[in-house]
């Protein structure tokens, strides 16, 4: 027997019956949580008596019921009522993202809880479920098909499926994929566990925190107020004794203030490299690291970890066994008991833009829990990006940044190296590597380690007819050509077709000319220039070197592949250093968060740390580099921004599907208003269909109904229509 939707409202619609063990659903529109509902008797399950009379056998009477004392015959003790569980089940199909009854077997009576992952049976085939909600009868009329199986224990709790709604709802998405971001998958020997939550002492987090509070004061936030619940966007500076990608003492502060008052942590970081600087800064300061035989004071959340050693840490820290999380993008979801603080850093970073839907990002998840939970938030980069600077101001954070003199006492020496400037060296200065940022990086040589950050990856990017100066294009598709190697075939950066025997449209030659040389090309031509150096490359294609692993000589880099280094480099050279053409709004904003948090791991000009860019650039973003004025900078384009009405002061909505679904999904009404004639909402075309701009007055009204839309037209197959919030806007 198949389970029912949860819901009383609207007409039914029968689901393909496949002839299997349990029939086909009868799906109706969603209804709040079934225990909310009017309460009625449990429909009978199979293998009960339904109170209907027998024949005994060979006397030609009814046989008492089942249940009913005789004299010959003991009292038989009823059966009792079995639990009913709502469900998300796991869809693709928007019209089924609402919860289902299934009815919960005697023998799952005391495993099943809220947000337990179970099997049901739907539509004839067992599919995945989260339980999220639990009562004692159903509005179904009919008998509700039983749980099929269940996880010993719960992979989330109440607040975070209440989260997860909010979440989808925000986003235009299902409540099932927001809790498969959540989770990691199950592994099922680790959920027998005893996983009955055992509050962490504070004794440990105490002694740790009056360690770091010199560190952050150090670098310009009291660590005290925001664990007190204060909500800080922090331009930070790179440690002048350590530069680093992340100043990871300062940053730990608050959430180690926030664990010595019996509160939960979470500190969210972009990348392997990072959880490595925090995992050591609160080594330094006497915690250790969550694991299953030892315990621990933090649990680390990251997908290089295997299965097993991943739900450990997630189960633990949802079970308040540790104090801190520490933990990549999906770890700003992580359950915990009694949220005080939710850490962010460098909250510009692409990674943190999730790819699966509904498309989340971290900053705006970190500012939702926040939110949520009334806990303090800490978003901390060296270039706080646009949208930190409009959470300043609309007033939710305030902006903690250091005066002019630490600034500059603080940072390297940056010079830029302009198209004039580099006409005044003569044919060296269009090298590659121009003359005068040569002669920098071997003087600085003598002082310690020297990088050079290539902006491409690869061998060569691109080529150009070494005759004519013509682009060598793909015959195909006109594409970019690239190379793999010396010698190596000239193959399409777009469609991957090799160009056999090319030749130049226009004078024929077959010589090519290397244009955009990728950092393993630059690694060649350096080895090459300085033969009795060591030369050591990080990128990843050829690995990633780790930080602090470099004593000597020169590093050729990609930009977030660049390891820090015992002290700070003494010189670095950016070749390439123009704005990315094609990175669309903000483009300008990303170029400066790029080299200054390569600036970050050089000394500073007091030590005799410098940087060279080589480039051509916007003055504004020159003068922001140049100045380390980046809050500025994003201050200034907020500002602009939300004169032309462009995000994040307005929000967008990208529609996508048939012209049919677009004009169902514009015809909707919101405030009383169609959406395509509503004052607040700006139509934009795009590629595969319509962006809208909207107020953020709006935005929830709008995302709803077109929401609707989106589930009626799956619920009759009539049309698809794709939505994505505040994701990448065509300009």
């Amino acid at each position: 027997m198949a389970a029912e939707g949860s819901d009383g409202q609207g007409a039914a619609i029968d689901a393909a019956d496949d002839g299997a063990l349990f029939a086909a659903p009868t799906i109706v529109a969603a209804r709040p949580a079934a225990n909310k509902g009017k309460a009625r008797a449990a429909a009978p399950v199979a293998g009960t008596d339904t109170g209907t009379a027998a024949r005994a056998p060979g006397t030609g009477t009814a046989a008492p019921l089942a249940g009913t004392a005789t004299a010959t015959t003991p009292a038989v003790p009823a059966v009792p009522a079995l639990k009913v569980a709502s469900v998300c089940i796991d869809s693709a199909l928007p019209h089924l993202d609402r919860p289902f009854d299934y009815a919960i077997p005697h023998k799952l009576d005391e495993i099943v809880a809220i947000g337990t992952r179970v099997r049901v049976r739907f539509a004839g085939r067992l599919i995945n479920a989260v339980v999220v909600g639990i009562g004692e009868s159903s509005t179904f009329a009919g008998k509700l098909a039983p749980i099929n199986s269940s996880a010993a224990s719960p992979s989330y709790t109440a607040d975070s499926l209440e989260f997860a709604r909010g979440v989808a709802r925000r986003y235009g998405g299902s409540l099932w994929d927001v809790l498969r971001l959540i989770a990691p998958p199950r592994v099922a020997s680790i959920e027998s566990r005893d996983w009955s939550n055992q509050p962490f002492g504070t004794t440990p987090y105490a002694a740790a925190a009056a360690t770091l509070r010199e560190a952050a004061q150090a670098a310009g936030i009291n660590s005290l107020e925001i664990a007190h619940g204060e909500r800080v966007v922090w331009e930070a500076l790179p440690n002048p004794d350590s530069p680093s990608g992340i100043p990871a003492a300062a940053l730990i502060a608050p959430s180690v203030e926030v664990a010595a008052k019996g509160l939960s942590a979470i500190v969210v970081v972009p990348d392997a490299r990072a959880v490595r600087r925090v995992e050591a800064a609160l080594g330094r300061a006497g915690l250790t690291r969550w694991s299953t035989r030892s315990g621990g004071h933090y649990a680390v959340l990251e997908s290089d970890d295997g299965a097993t050693t991943r739900y450990s840490a997630y189960l633990a820290a949802m079970h308040g066994q540790v104090g801190i999380v520490v933990g990549t993008r999906t770890a700003v979801a992580q359950p915990v008991p009694d949220l005080g603080l939710v850490t962010l850093w460098d909250d510009s970073s692409s990674v943190f833009d999730d790819p699966h839907a509904p498309y989340p990002h971290a900053r705006t998840l970190a500012a939702m829990r926040a939110e949520f939970n009334g806990a303090g938030a800490l978003f901390g980069a060296y270039v706080p990006g646009v949208d930190s600077l409009a959470l300043v101001a609309h007033g939710w954070a305030t902006l903690r940044r250091f005066d002019r003199s630490a600034v500059r006492a603080g940072t390297p020496t940056i010079d830029v190296l302009t198209a004039a400037r580099r006409d005044a060296e003569g044919g060296s200065g269009w090298h590659w590597m121009p003359g005068s940022a040569w002669r920098s990086l071997v003087k600085a040589m003598a002082h310690g380690p020297v990088g050079i950050v290539v902006p491409r990856t690869g061998y060569v990017r691109a080529v150009t007819c070494a005759t004519c100066g013509t682009w060598a294009q793909c015959r195909a598709c006109r594409g970019s050509l690239s190379q793999a190697h010396v010698g190596a075939p000239l193959v399409c950066v777009d469609c991957g077709a090799e160009q056999v025997d090319w030749h130049c449209a226009e004078c024929q030659s077959n010589t090519v000319k290397q244009v955009r040389q990728g950092v393993e090309r630059i690694a060649e031509q350096v080895r090459m220039m300085a033969k009795s150096t060591p030369v050591h490359v990080s990128a990843a294609a050829v690995g990633t070197i780790a930080d602090d692993a470099i004593t000597e000589g020169i590093v050729v880099a990609t930009p977030g592949a660049l390891p820090a280094v015992q002290g700070g480099y003494a010189h670095v050279v950016v070749v390439g250093a123009d704005a990315p053409a094609a990175g669309g709004l903000g483009a300008e904003l990303q170029a400066i968060r790029w080299w200054l948090n390569t600036s970050a791991l050089v000394r500073s000009r007091e030590r005799g740390g410098g940087v060279t860019l080589v480039g051509d650039l916007p003055d504004s973003v020159r003068q922001a580099i140049v100045s380390w004025t980046p809050a500025e900078a994003s201050r200034d384009a907020y500002t602009e921004r939300a004169s032309l009405g462009l995000p994040p002061a307005r929000r967008t909505l990208a529609l996508t599907g048939n012209d049919a679904a677009l004009t169902l999904a514009l015809s909707v009404t919101v405030e009383g208003e169609r959406i395509e004639r509503h004052p607040d909402i700006t139509i934009v075309p795009a590629r595969e269909g319509v962006t809208l701009l909207m107020s953020r007055r709006v935005t929830a009204a709008t995302v709803d109904a077109v929401r609707s839309v989106q589930l009626e037209l799956s619920k009759t197959g009539g049309g698809e229509l794709r939505l994505r919030v505040d994701g990448p806007l065509e300009v």
